[in-house]
């Protein structure tokens, strides 16, 4: 089928887009399978590699970052029995199976079970993003002291690499801290009815308001008036700020 020109009807396409995505999939847990073996085992090493993510970025000319999604993927499917065995079957999509696998890395086993099964369930009705919130909130709940470890490890990840095109306008690649997406929550939003800007669109005018300072932070104070309890004579007033 990769050789082949997509058919002309977009109807024809449209279902064999989704056979191929679940096939993306089943092959994703196959590949997922065998990076967790060779992680566990330090193959990698074996064969010259610094590590299994560096390995990857070599064998399979993936980033950083998309190696070690694969490599908590294959390590936490190891033993997340029923999500490996639906993603496996092709009825649990990469998406979903990432953001579970994100969620338990770390967690105890016994943690890590309690948070897959309330997250299976949820993965019924929604969708990969929410799974990954409902997540991160599973592991501040299950183990505290791992969510702070885990917000200051987010923090040491972060970069941003731009590089120059010809036309003088920047590309590249970052990782910033995930508290930071409430802010392109807020300010990426269509500004009203009618905008058709794409979300990759709102969220680039967002870090571009950013830079030139044309987003500041606001903080809005109330101050209640209140007499003071003195003789009405001398007028006095305390001001109280609002809590």
């Amino acid at each position: 089928m990769a050789l082949a020109p997509a058919p002309e009807s977009a109807e024809v396409c449209l279902a064999e887009a989704e056979e191929l995505l679940a096939a993306r999939d089943r092959i994703t847990s196959a590949l997922a399978a065998r990076v967790g073996q060779v992680h566990r085992s330090g193959e990698a090493k074996n064969h010259g590699h610094a590590s299994t993510r560096l390995w990857l970025r070599s064998a399979g000319g993936m980033t950083i970052p998309g190696a070690g999604r694969l490599v908590t993927m294959g390590v936490e499917l190891g033993r997340l029995s029923r999500v490996r065995e639906r993603f496996a079957e092709g009825s649990l999509a990469e998406g979903i199976v990432e953001a579970i696998c994100t969620a338990t890395s770390g967690l105890t086993d016994e943690q890590a079970i309690t948070a897959e099964g309330i997250l299976l369930e949820l993965a019924g009705s929604a969708g990969a993003a929410e799974v990954a919130k409902a997540g991160r909130y599973l592991r501040a709940v299950l183990d505290p002291d791992g969510h702070e470890q885990d917000e200051q490890a987010d923090f040491d990840r972060r970069f941003f690499r731009v590089r120059r095109r010809r036309n003088g306008g920047l590309e590249g690649e970052f990782y910033l801290p995930a508290r930071l997406q409430h802010l392109l929550d807020v300010y990426a939003k269509p500004k009203a009815e009618g905008d058709d800007r794409t979300l990759s669109v709102r969220n680039a005018d967002a870090f571009i308001a950013f830079l030139e300072n044309k987003i500041a932070t606001e903080l809005l104070v109330l101050v209640r008036r209140i007499p003071a309890r003195r003789p009405p004579s001398r007028r006095t007033f305390r001001y109280y700020p609002l809590r």
